[in-house]
Formats: structure tokens, sequence, C-alpha cells
């Protein structure tokens, strides 16, 4: 019987895992809480596991170890977002020996995602980042933007969640500041407030183990969910290595010791050139789809690079060169019209006219697509459907509830 990979979350790249473990020789057993995810219908998933809610750390917990001591064949559990990594590393006490668990280890993970470590971390590691402040509440939020000075960017310090639903909210002036920040989101213990930097975003996926880059792609946005450029990238395009983005890579992953997977991002300054650490999220990118298909298997690299029994051959990655396509790009159509549909109500005529001709231009031009694969189209033609339901209610009933 070949091994068996269980993996966890109903996200975006859970269908890319899926298929990249499964075309790999993996049993790929997709576990889930509610309604049957779109992975779920993949030709690469074997078979479902309906799970307790992961709100509930020890009736799930206790389900796992259930089903592990059912499944000798499971010889790994593959947590693919945040979410699932905080419920693993919360659990990893109960979880046999035998099984290993593809996360970064806990102290990378908390440093990588709490915004003010981070950036202790590179800048005496000698990376520079903009200028940021963590606050807790209403006074210190105005303060630290009268010091840093428009524009700036106010984001979560640790989560994923939005604000005003916004993944990182832009405010130009002080009007615009006052009229949207009127009071503290309650759903926040603190933000983080940075300066805001023109320039271009690099996205740099990466598996490392013990701090050597083992594999490295790069990648930029040519278009976001969000006007502003803020939000998840819809339309990427693979770029070659840059030299001082993959140093300064190297430099982060080898102070830190860094095993696993993830995705770092810097930003260069137009006006200097200088480069800027943004994040490092300890984990799969949401559209790591988009470097699968450039030649570089992500998430099974990363299995690998865990792996305590086996090297698997994987070694440091010498130099920049690309070790994979460059120049294609990449669309996410469902993620565009979902953003588009959300915003739409607050957009003029001419951007939703701007914004649906550049949707058609990114999808006639694209190389390669997100979630859509010829050889496993189910999961593609449900996207589809939802999405396509989304836009029916919108245009009859005008709503997208």
């Amino acid at each position: 019987m070949p091994c068996s990979v269980l993996v966890l979350d109903n996200f975006p790249q859970t269908l890319a895992v899926v298929r990249s473990l499964g075309e790999a020789g993996y049993r790929v057993i997709l576990g889930y809480e509610h309604n049957k995810p779109d992975a779920g219908l993949s030709r690469y998933c074997s078979e479902t596991w309906l799970h307790p809610e992961v709100v509930d750390a020890t009736a799930f917990g206790a389900a796992l170890v259930a089903l592990l001591d059912e499944r000798p064949d499971i010889s790994w559990i593959f947590p693919v977002t945040e979410l699932g990594i905080r419920l693993m590393q919360g659990i990893a006490d109960v979880i046999p020996e035998r099984v290993q668990v593809v996360m970064v280890p806990q102290k990378q993970f908390l440093t990588s995602i709490d915004k003010q470590k981070s950036n202790e971390f590179v800048e005496n590691a000698g990376i520079p980042y903009p200028k940021s402040c963590v606050v807790k509440n209403q006074g210190e939020l105005c303060q630290a933007v009268q010091d840093i000075g428009y524009p700036v960017i106010i984001k979560s310090d640790q989560t994923a969640l939005r604000v005003f639903g916004h993944k990182a909210y832009l405010v130009r002036s002080g009007e615009e500041f006052r009229s949207v920040f009127t009071a503290w989101p309650d759903e926040h213990a603190s933000l983080l407030v940075q300066k805001y930097i023109t320039g271009d975003v690099v996205g740099c996926d990466y598996v490392a183990r013990e701090g050597k880059l083992v594999v490295y792609a790069q990648g930029g946005r040519v278009r976001t969910d969000m006007l502003d450029g803020t939000g998840y990238a819809v339309d990427f395009i693979i770029e070659a290595p840059d030299a001082a983005v993959t140093a300064a890579t190297r430099t982060f992953l080898r102070a830190c010791g860094y095993s696993g997977p993830g995705l770092i991002q810097f930003i260069r300054d137009e006006k200097s050139g200088e480069l800027y650490f943004l994040e490092n999220n300890p984990r799969l990118s949401a559209g790591i789809a988009e470097m699968i298909m450039a030649g570089v298997d992500f998430p099974l690299l990363a299995l690998q690079s865990l792996d305590k029994a086996s090297d698997h051959g994987l070694e440091e990655l010498s130099g920049d060169e690309a070790n994979y396509r460059v120049g294609a790009r990449t669309y996410w159509l469902s993620r565009d019209m979902e953003g588009y549909l959300s915003q739409r109500r607050f957009l003029s005529k001419d951007e939703r006219r701007k914004w649906l001709g550049d949707s058609f231009r990114s999808l006639v031009s694209a190389d390669n697509h997100i979630m859509w694969r010829w050889s496993d189209p189910l999961p593609g033609f449900r996207i589809a459907a939802r999405v396509g339901r989304r836009i029916f209610r919108e245009i009859v009933f005008g709503n997208t509830t």
C-alpha cells in the first residue's frame, strides 16, 4: 500500500497540494469539517475524512488520534495554511512519533506570523524594513499614523484577519484616515502601521532545510483583487531570480535556521532602489500552483525537506540561476471575479469597466490558470459554477449573498 498523506485545510492552495502529492504517488486523504471541499473532487484525492470543527482542538485531536490508530498507512499530515499549522502545533503532543507533520518548527513559525518580531529579527540580520509600529488602541493608532506619515499601510500584525474588509488598508491622507478609522476594529487586539513604499512587490516561494536554501522561485504581481494594489494577487508572472532578493532570502533563512516551505516578500523602492523586507509567510503561498506549473513542485519538496528519515538528495541551492520556466503568466479567475463582485458597488463606472477589461486581458493572455487543469477538470467546474451563481445573483437580485 502506498504511503498516505492527510491534507488539512480547505483553501485554494489545498487543491495544488492534493494534485502535487497525488501525482507523486502518495495516497491523499483530504480532511474537512463542513461541505466537501473543491479539492475533494480531484482525481488525485483518494478519500476524504470528515472531522470535528477545528475550533474545538480537544475534539479534533481525539478524532485525529483515532484515525491514525486505525490507519497505520498515514505517515504524513500536511496542514496547508496558518490555521492548520496552529492547530497541529497545539496538539503536537498527541501525534504518534511515526507520523511526520509538514510544518516549520514552532519557534520559526511564531516569529514569522508576528510582524513586530519579524521586523526585529530582520533588523538584527541586517535586512532593512519599512518604518513600522504595532498599536493596541485607537489613540496609539492615531499617534503612529502621525509619526510615520502618509501614506501608510494598516493591517493585522499577526493573523490573516482583514481590516474593514481589506487584507491591508492603504491610507493616503488624514482625511481618508479619519473617514475610515472612526473607531478601533473590535476583532483586532493589535494592528501594524507601516510606511507605504511605492515600488514593485516581489514574492519568493522557497523551501529550506536547516537554514539552507533548497529551492527558490520568484514571481511578480501584475494585478491584485484590489484596485489600490493591496489584497491577493490574481495575475502572476514568473520572474528570473534577482541577485539582491536571493541574497536577502538566504540571509534570512541562515539567520533563523529555517526548515520547511515559505513565501518571503520584499518591495523595492522605485525612487531609491533599496530593497525592503515586508513579511515571511511560514507556509505555501495561496498561488503556489503557479510555481508548480513553472516546474518547481513545492508541496512535494516541502514534505521531503522535513523528512527525518531521508534527505531525498536535497542540497543547498547554489548561485542565482533560475531552475524553473521564466516569463509564464498565470491567472486566478475565480479570485478576480469574487473581488470584483465584492467591491463593484463602491467602484465608479470607469473603474468597473477597467476592472472587467483587465480581467478579460488576463484571461486571454494567461499561459496557465491557478485552479484549472484539463487533466483534472472537476474542481475547476465546481469553482466556476459557484462564481457563476454569484454573478447571476448579483445581476438578477442585486446581492452577492
